[in-house]
């Protein structure tokens, strides 16, 4: 009686131990969602600002920082490919699994060397002063306002105690010009500059008791920023056949439709456009950011601050966006151009 009584007490502890391990044994697999971050560098280890970061097939996409780090949020488990693009460099494409072990994905680009084409002759372009003063709207300066004249030389420019700034490396033609400050309603407009000029600008303060997200938000610092770094990118790599139409181009032609109004500027007699052009829609991008299948006729030159006619996008930022939304261009080429139009924005 004795032996089977410790026959069942070990047969029994014996069951419990084998539960016990089977349930040590039994992974607890994180299912998501994960988080991916990531830095991007060149091959000597420095860092690739604003690239084009694509993960698939999650078909998410993004543009990594200044100091290309990027982060990706909400990633199940599985295999995933993160494909990277950057003007100057070749792309880079990375396979990975997720949860992934390293704390931080490196991944590296290497660089394009510039070569210059040999059946094009370019002429110098002149080189101007341009100067402004930002004041709000009590007249008083502006000061440490963040100045950017899309696709010019100048960098770092802000405005000094007086809300002056200078940019001394301004190239004739069209001058797409932003000011933004935390606090204050962001400026966005364009001019033509043909000699020395300056230039007072007005920004409005916001309100002091509004929520400091908001604030941001407004004052320029919001997801629309991307949508600024693509125009710089656009700007500095523009073919030499691109037109550029400022407001100051369109102010002459009042309420005429955009399309006839660009006929009759610089802009749209470098890229030799005709009135039979004028009916046929086109999948156009509005403010860099929203694509929309219309004719350009279907707008007026006073609603309009600047037109981007580029024949061939070397960025491939038009096609990015207009491949995403407007079915009919899909298939387009990455370089293929487009019509960036920038509407004015009321003033504050």
């Amino acid at each position: 009686m004795m032996r089977i009584m410790v026959q069942w007490v070990q047969s029994k502890w014996l069951g419990v131990v084998v539960a016990a391990l089977l349930l040590m044994q039994v992974p607890v697999a994180a299912q998501g969602p994960n988080t991916l971050r990531g830095r991007v560098v060149d091959e000597l280890a420095r860092p690739v600002s604003f690239a084009q970061i694509e993960v698939r097939p999650a078909n998410r996409r993004l543009i990594a920082d200044a100091n290309g780090e990027f982060t990706i949020t909400a990633l199940a488990d599985g295999d995933y490919e993160v494909r990277v693009r950057r003007i100057g460099y070749s792309p880079a494409n990375v396979a990975l699994r997720i949860p992934h072990n390293e704390a931080v994905l490196l991944i590296t680009m290497a660089s394009l060397p510039q070569v210059l084409d040999s059946v094009r002759i370019r002429e110098r372009a002149v080189a101007l002063r341009y100067t402004g003063v930002v004041v709000d709207d009590f007249d008083q300066p502006v000061v440490g306002a963040e100045v950017i004249a899309a696709g010019a030389a100048d960098h770092d420019v802000r405005t000094d105690s007086a809300g002056h700034f200078r940019l001394a490396k301004a190239q004739r033609g069209t001058i797409v010009l932003r000011i933004r400050k935390f606090g204050y309603t962001p400026y966005f407009g364009s001019l033509s500059l043909r000699t020395e000029r300056e230039d007072t600008i007005r920004v409005k303060r916001h309100a002091q008791d509004l929520p400091e997200a908001y604030i941001r938000a407004e004052s320029g610092f919001g997801r629309d920023t991307f949508a600024y770094i693509e125009l710089d990118s656009r700007m500095r790599w523009k073919a030499s056949n691109a037109g550029i139409a400022s407001r100051e181009d369109l102010d002459a032609f009042g309420d005429m439709d955009l399309c006839q109004a660009l006929i009759r500027t610089p802009a749209g007699a470098k890229r030799e456009m005709r009135s039979q052009m004028c009916p046929y829609e086109a999948c156009v991008l509005i403010d860099g950011l929203r694509p929309i299948y219309t004719t350009l006729g279907s707008f007026m030159a006073s609603e309009v601050e600047a037109v981007e006619l580029h024949p061939r996008d070397q960025t491939g930022t038009i096609a990015n966006r207009i491949g995403r939304m407007c079915g009919a261009f899909r298939g387009m080429s990455r370089n293929a151009g487009g019509v960036v139009l920038w509407l004015r924005k009321r003033t504050p």
